[in-house]
């Protein structure tokens, strides 16, 4: 048997930043793992990260510092899609009203209407977290909405596939959209009829239970299921606003949900899910 590759795709914000660097980042992490819970004689298998960030790049109009970021505008499309992914954050309260001037951020690219939102989330979730989804929701959409670019990012992952030995995806955040996307489109290769491909998905703080997420992949209003052969573990964290502290059993047949502690910090880092048991027992059982 060939030896073990694993595919690992990334999350949003990672545009300064390369390959190379995600790839020590994700395997140093899971090296980690590896040897506090397999022991220090593992083998840590060989592993991929492709860099898709620059494909969400937005042109810069060099009006300030060089790295200042520039976001594209809101359209309306955009505009329903993050009111109605936040609206599962904060419940709407009978004669209570927001005031988003309250908030002290620089968002000037955001409709009102979501910077409303933003304030109803933060009241309920704490502060900052309603920005923080913004910014992740933002890039689903444009995976989601944007067929040119999600093409391009779809391209990057499959390259990253066709490697020799790639038995394990391991993917975070958005890149669970995209990896989930491309097994359910049948385009990521696997190991049936005897061929050699992907056998286990593990996913990490995923988006995939917002319903504005499963509509976009055409698995709105019902559960969906992978095919047979690849069995898939999602790890989730309580602290993690965008797993929202839940596993996506609700929302996906045979899916084996771990619940995971990630700390307060950063229970959404993807350094924080590759060290824990369950990808190491992944790995193990992938490599057999």
């Amino acid at each position: 048997m060939t030896d073990l590759h694993i595919v690992g795709v990334h999350g949003i914000w990672q545009g300064r930043t390369d390959s190379a660097t995600l790839t020590a980042d994700w395997r140093g992490a899971l090296a980690r793992g590896l040897t506090r819970h397999l022991g220090p004689a593992t083998v840590i298998p060989a592993m991929t990260v492709p860099h898709y960030s620059p494909v969400f790049s937005t042109p810069r109009r060099h009006l300030g510092p060089e790295d200042a970021p520039q976001e594209e505008p809101v359209g309306p499309a955009e505009e329903e899609f993050i009111l109605e992914t936040l609206a599962d954050y904060a419940p709407s309260a009978p004669g209570r009203t927001e005031s988003p001037d309250t908030l002290g951020l620089g968002l000037p690219y955001l409709p009102r209407p979501v910077l409303t939102m933003i304030t109803r989330v933060d009241r309920e979730a704490g502060r900052g977290v309603g920005e923080s989804l913004v910014r992740v929701i933002r890039q689903v959409f444009k995976y989601l909405h944007h067929p040119e670019r999600a093409e391009q990012i779809r391209a990057q992952v499959l390259e990253a596939a066709s490697v020799p030995g790639t038995r394990l995806a391991i993917a975070h955040s958005l890149g669970s959209v995209v990896t989930v996307d491309l097994i359910l489109r049948g385009q990521f290769p696997l190991a049936v009829d005897g061929k050699e491909g992907l056998t286990t998905l593990v996913t990490c703080g995923s988006p995939m239970a917002w319903p504005t997420v499963r509509r976009g992949i055409g698995q709105g209003g019902r559960t969906f299921q992978l095919p047979d052969s690849v069995e898939w573990i999602n790890l989730y964290a309580r602290g993690d606003a965008i797993a929202r502290g839940r596993g996506l059993a609700a929302v996906a047949q045979d899916v084996r949900d771990v619940e995971v502690s990630n700390g307060l910090a950063e229970p959404h880092a993807v350094t924080r899910y590759l060290d824990k048991k369950a990808v190491a027992d992944a790995v193990a059982a992938t490599t057999s």
